[in-house]
């Protein structure tokens, strides 16, 4: 698969976006921990990505603008992952944070829940708590 050929299509487009957020967010603290490239290449190929891809992505990043699904499921499912990956090498710093909130932003979240949102997933995700439990929370508590 020829990278070069996700910016033909809008949701391979994307893909590529959000995945290159993850590489920078993996590498916020400037380093990228065994943990996080594990989980950057296991979530690199539920994109669709090659080994080849992942690797050649993760050496050269670039700043991605995001395109907003419209599928709320699937953003809260971007910013599961996202913040899987900020956990990854078991700390959390700022610059983690500032990535995760203006990406939240980005693809949709109102702002005002961003910080529940965050803290809703870092604490179910350290808890063991799985992706739709924790939709499912979320969901219930904005809809209150």
């Amino acid at each position: 698969m020829e990278i070069m050929n996700f910016s033909n299509h809008s949701i391979l487009k994307q893909n590529l976006e959000y995945f290159v957020l993850l590489i920078r967010i993996a590498k916020a603290d400037g380093t990228i921990s065994a943990a996080e490239s594990e989980l950057l290449y296991k979530i690199g190929k539920k994109q669709g990505f090659t080994d080849s891809d992942i690797g050649n992505l993760i050496e050269t990043t670039e700043k991605a603008d995001c395109i907003p699904l419209n599928e709320f499921s699937k953003r809260f499912e971007q910013v599961y992952d996202l913040v899987k990956m900020i956990l990854a090498d078991g700390t959390i710093n700022k610059a983690e944070i500032r990535l995760a909130n203006s990406f939240a932003v980005k693809i949709g979240f109102n702002e005002n829940n961003i910080p529940k949102l965050l803290l809703l997933l870092i604490n179910g995700i350290k808890q063991g708590k799985d992706e739709k439990e924790l939709f499912d929370s979320y969901e219930r508590e904005t809809k209150s």
